[in-house]
């Protein structure tokens, strides 16, 4: 099936998931890091609002002001996302090693097998893999948020814009979590890509709801580690063991 509930339903599976005796352990780390550095965004965040506003205020030519609301608006959940996605990453990248070993776990207790038996010193030599790959993402992810950034001062199309962008945080999202359990498969980053694409929808409603979540406060602590087990599930259900994976 390929349809945006399936794929939303994946990441409140992925909540009942972290919640089960034999995976909550492997959730305090991950979230420790993510209470710390969600504290630093609020007051980063309230920094850059006040900056926003001046700013906005400025922008707008005076016979828009009519708009000014309404653009205000527009521009304030866009900018919203992109610290919010800024974050994510940046939370991602420092408990990397931790949400990787966390699908594994994941993938244990819903099949009983792992992708391969790894002792501690294969888990510790692929941290700077594993880092990597989160990396490469962000290197996909610049220049796309450019050229949405470009379409924000392009008069009449910033509407238009807003839902671009929201709509490729979301894509963003499904990318970034769909890569700790494929990454435990060594599957490639074009080929995690051309997986998700093919079932497009049920990835945009996993990466919709994670954004969502993401910005309700105290349950976006517990969103990425919900997402990484979400997410781990979604690519047990849709037939990975039918694919055929390229090593890196």
């Amino acid at each position: 099936m390929n349809n945006l509930v399936i794929g939303a339903g994946y990441l409140f599976d992925g909540f009942k998931l972290i919640t089960r005796r034999g995976l909550r352990r492997f959730v305090i780390i991950p979230l420790l890091i993510n209470v710390m550095l969600f504290v630093g965004m609020f007051f980063l965040l309230r920094h850059f609002v006040i900056q926003f506003d001046q700013w906005f205020a400025q922008l707008l030519p005076s016979w828009l002001q009519w708009l000014s609301s309404v653009l205000w608006l527009i521009f304030f959940l866009s900018f919203f996302i992109i610290i919010l996605y800024t974050f994510f990453t940046l939370a991602n990248i420092v408990s990397a090693p931790f949400n990787s070993f966390l699908a594994e776990q994941v993938e244990l207790y819903l099949t009983g097998k792992v992708p391969e038996e790894r002792g501690l010193a294969d888990n510790l030599r692929d941290i700077p893999r594993i880092i990597a790959r989160q990396l490469s993402i962000i290197g996909y992810y610049i220049p796309r948020a450019l050229l949405i950034l470009i379409l924000f001062f392009i008069p009449v199309v910033q509407a238009a814009a807003a839902v671009v962008s929201f709509l490729f945080h979301a894509w963003l999202m499904t990318l970034t979590y769909m890569d700790y359990p494929t990454d435990n498969h060594r599957v490639s980053m074009p080929d995690v890509r051309a997986w998700l694409n093919v079932r497009r929808f049920s990835s945009l409603g996993f990466g919709v709801s994670v954004l969502v979540c993401s910005m309700i406060p105290v349950l976006n602590c517990f969103t990425i580690p919900a997402a990484v087990a979400g997410a781990t599930k979604f690519w047990i259900e849709e037939g990975n063991e039918n694919r055929q994976h390229s090593s890196r």
